[in-house]
Parts: C-alpha cells; structure tokens; sequence
C-alpha cells in the first residue's frame, strides 16, 4: 500500500485514469463541476511546478492552506504533497499560502482562490496582498509524467504529521466508516480527513455538495450513487 498522499493519489492515475474522482455541486450558485483523476492530475501538476520550479520549495517547507472542502481546493493540497510540502493549518513560519480571502500574514508567496469563479480565477484584481491562484498555475507544465515527488513516507504531510501517518490515519478512518475499496463518498463537511484522504485510501471518489437542504443532498447522493454520505 503507498505510504503517502500522493503516492496514493499517483496509483489512482496509473490505474484509472478516466474515472471521475472528485464531482462538486454548490446549489447556491448552480454550479456542477467533475474533474476525472487524468484531469485533477494536471492541475495538481501545474501546482506541483507552481511550488518547486517556480518558488523553489523543498521537502518540509510549510504551506498554509485555508480553503474550504471545495473542488477547486483538492489540487492545491495534492500539489503541496506532491512537491513535498508540510500542509499547515497556522500561517506563522509558513512558506507559501493558499488563502479564499484577503492574504495570510506572514508568507510573501500567498495566492487566493476564486471559490466563485475557480476555473477562471479572479476577473480582477484579487484581494490585497494576494496573487491569483489560477493566473499562477495555468503558464505551469501540466504534464504528470515529468512530476516526480521528492518527500518520502517519513517526511511531514500534514502539520508534522509523517505522510505515512496520515495515510494510516485515512485507512483506520475507513475502516471505522466502513468503506470498501473503490468507494464513492458524498460529503457536505469541511474535512479534509473524509474529503480527500479517504477516498484516496481506497482508492475511491468524491461528491463535494455545498449550500443544500437535507432534500437536496439526499436526490444527489442518489444521482450520483454514492456508498456513503457523511
């Protein structure tokens, strides 16, 4: 079993590529967005370049990321992992940001997310002290055969915590939920544990649904037939 974020997440695009892995529904805004793994991977490439080849970040350096469980989220934590990088949930010491609003304090490199217009990005300038997330990552190479990641399973993930513990942290999360392999997982919370980790530990996928009544969110988990809502 990989020992890692993102060699789990690298299994699933050798394996099965086409499938979708995260489908993302805000019934504030009527948007529907599905990403397969094939094309979650060359965001998480072009983030994975974004880090390392352009800001020169290594294995450990810390990212603060502050985003809410959100499509567009899931390739800024796959990419900070895939380069190495420690995700912290505090912004002192942190080396790059990802941010929804105006700019963390501390880090010089802080790029914020346009939740309303992820795809595009901000259609002018984003909030002070801030650069466009999108802007930044669409000149970057894409292609995920030339990403190799350097961090190994006893480097940090996740505040600290080894990537080999946090992968046996989103099995144990698993087990307890009782998910078999392959999986499909709706969730409506704002946890990285059973938005991303898990489904990545068996191998499964994601329904993301944000802004609905209870209604909603059951006729989607039936749409989308999911194994579990959470």
């Amino acid at each position: 079993m990989p020992a890692s974020p993102e060699a789990l997440f690298a299994a699933l695009v050798a394996t099965a590529p086409s499938r979708p892995f995260v489908t993302f529904y805000d019934d504030g805004t009527g948007e529907r967005t599905e990403l397969s793994v094939r094309s979650l991977a060359n965001w998480v490439a072009k983030t994975h370049f974004l880090l390392t080849d352009e800001l020169g970040l290594g294995i450990g350096a810390p990212a603060y990321v502050d985003l809410p469980v959100h499509w567009i989220a899931v390739p800024v934590l796959l990419g900070c992992w895939t380069a190495g990088l420690d995700v912290a949930t505090d912004p002192d010491g942190a080396a790059v940001a990802f941010v929804a609003g105006p700019g963390a304090s501390g880090p010089a490199d802080t790029y914020a997310v346009a939740l309303d217009s992820a795809a595009r990005g901000f259609a002018g300038a984003p909030p002070s002290g801030t650069s466009d997330y999108v802007a930044a990552v669409r000149p970057q190479q894409d292609a995920w055969a030339t990403v190799h990641p350097p961090a190994s399973p006893d480097d940090p993930a996740l505040d600290g915590v080894s990537r080999a513990d946090v992968v046996a942290r989103a099995q144990a999360r698993a087990g307890e939920l009782g998910l078999s392999a392959g999986a499909r997982i709706l969730t409506t919370r704002d946890d990285w544990l059973d938005a991303l980790l898990v489904p990545l530990a068996i191998g499964g996928s994601l329904v993301i649904v944000r802004n609905a009544e209870a209604d909603v969110v059951a006729r989607r988990a039936e749409q989308e037939r999911v194994s579990r809502v959470l």
